[in-house]
């Protein structure tokens, strides 16, 4: 799987990156036809609370999956996306498989 970790409108720790990309790797458990996956780091300052989002868009033949998560931190955020994303992509593979 092709992935592209970029930070929005900040500069993001190298350890960051890293990070969410671990976190994202592990996509490809649950459905193994992913061909790219773009993640976006977004830090929300026109929130009262400063939040932090990550948007993750991850292309399969034929179909584009989107997800968008805000939390506290970006590893909470990616957290909760991958947890999104998992389930989406196992509903992908089963109807692949059922055809």
């Amino acid at each position: 799987m092709d992935k592209t970790i970029e930070p929005v409108n900040f500069n993001a720790s190298q350890d960051l990156i890293n990070h969410v990309g671990e976190i994202f790797d592990k996509l490809t458990k649950y459905n193994d036809r992913i061909v790219k996956a773009d993640i976006y780091l977004k830090s929300l300052r026109e929130t009262p609370t400063g939040d932090k989002s990550v948007e993750v868009r991850i292309f399969l033949p034929g179909k584009d999956v989107f997800v968008d998560q805000a939390a506290e931190s970006f590893i909470s955020a990616a957290q909760q996306a991958f947890d999104r994303l998992k389930v989406i992509l196992t509903k992908e593979k089963e109807k692949q498989r059922s055809h």
